[in-house]
């Protein structure tokens, strides 16, 4: 749907015309998956799929909310101080409104539609763009403001502690802070972050997704989250002072083997490569060695679904895919895990054999679905009238 029919079927729902229009969009991270909530680096950039939120005020005390993906429409009162009975994607809304209460914003009651063309579930950090436009919709209609490393860390929270997702903050802050034909290399502990610019004009982004769908409030990333914390605090034992995983290095891992079982030092090693990673990558996309980038993705993938286990065969049959045709540069999964999407790096005159061969195969029995995404600008508020 695009945004004139999402503004016909707002009025049509609620009666009155949207006033404030959030483009929120997603993102596929190029190099450093699983290191966002260990307090490393992650190489992300935004992309031109995106939630909608359409937002009009209302003169009563409750948001009144329809999402087009479930047909769904739920009221919330404007001073809601918990989730109770709401359905998980319902939390997302009301943990938004809940912690912007909490900081003082005096928030007023609002109608919000929620659409757009980015999948749910898929790996593309729907969930963040969900929040990211929540909360700037009901910021906008609010007349308050609010600085974007903040209001990530907010809409971060109202992930972890009312939708019950352990997720870390790469997502809110690439929705917020991304720069179009750029990535973004941020340090999850700091939130400093630098635009790294693409600096090879003859390739493109191929985004595949294996059909297979996940949660991150489901078991398997929780557990691996809950791994690298058990690891942190053996290692801590023996090193005093370390706060973090993010503050080891290559030359620390021999000395960690020692200190761990088998599962929690793959899931140290991991972390440990995958932030040196980043710091590769970074430079070698600024230095428009596509190839360079492609090689660290293609070791990215290896490490994820052998160290860290959060591939599945569907996404490992579509990297092998991926890099059997001519003209691909690297591939690997990208976000959570456990499903979703592949992204793979590719020169433009194979983009179109990538995605024949991409509709040619079904792993799992299902068809993957393929196609290319521009690095964009992040999250985008228009004032409607």
């Amino acid at each position: 749907m695009n945004p004139h029919d999402e503004a016909v079927a707002f009025r049509a729902r609620f009666g009155v015309a949207a006033s404030v229009v959030v483009r929120a969009p997603g993102r596929v991270n190029l190099v450093g998956d699983h290191t966002d909530y260990t307090g490393g680096l992650v190489l992300p950039i935004a992309i031109d799929k995106a939630t909608h939120v359409l937002a009009a005020p209302s003169d009563e005390p409750r948001i009144r909310c329809h999402a087009r993906l479930y047909d769904d429409t739920f009221d919330i009162p404007i001073d809601i101080t918990t989730c109770g009975e709401l359905s998980q994607w319902q939390r997302y809304v009301a943990g938004v409104a809940i912690v912007l209460r909490s900081q003082g914003v005096p928030l007023r009651g609002a109608d919000l539609w929620i659409g757009g063309n980015l999948p749910a579930g898929a790996g593309l950090g729907s969930s963040a763009a969900l929040e990211v436009g929540v909360a700037l919709a009901l910021l906008t209609i609010s007349d308050a403001t609010m600085p974007p490393e903040t209001l990530a860390q907010l809409c971060k929270q109202a992930e972890n502690e009312h939708a019950d997702a352990p997720c870390g903050i790469m997502d809110q802050m690439i929705c917020l802070c991304a720069k179009a034909n750029h990535a973004m290399r941020l340090d999850c502990t700091s939130l400093a972050h630098q635009a790294v610019p693409i600096n090879s004009p003859d390739v493109a982004f191929v985004v595949i997704d294996s059909g297979v769908r996940h949660s991150i409030a489901a078991g398997g990333y929780a557990e691996r989250r809950r791994e690298c914390e058990r690891a942190l605090e053996t290692i801590a034992r023996h090193r005093h002072g370390i706060s973090s995983l993010a503050e080891l290095n290559v030359a620390d891992l021999p000395e960690c083997a020692t200190q761990l079982d088998d599962v929690l030092f793959h899931r140290v090693s991991h972390v440990v490569t995958e932030n040196e990673r980043v710091r590769t990558a970074s430079d070698a996309l600024e230095a428009g060695d596509a190839a360079g980038v492609g090689a660290l993705m293609v070791e990215s993938h290896a490490s994820l679904r052998d160290e860290y286990e959060v591939s599945c065969t569907e996404l490992d049959e579509i990297v092998d895919l991926a890099m059997s045709v001519p003209g691909v540069y690297g591939a690997r999964m990208t976000g959570g895990g456990f499903g979703g999407c592949a992204i793979a790096l590719v020169r433009e005159e194979a983009v179109d054999d990538l995605l024949v061969r991409c509709a040619s195969v079904r792993p799992g029995g299902v068809r993957p679905n393929a196609f290319v995404a521009r690095a964009v600008d992040g999250v985008q508020v228009d004032s409607v009238g």
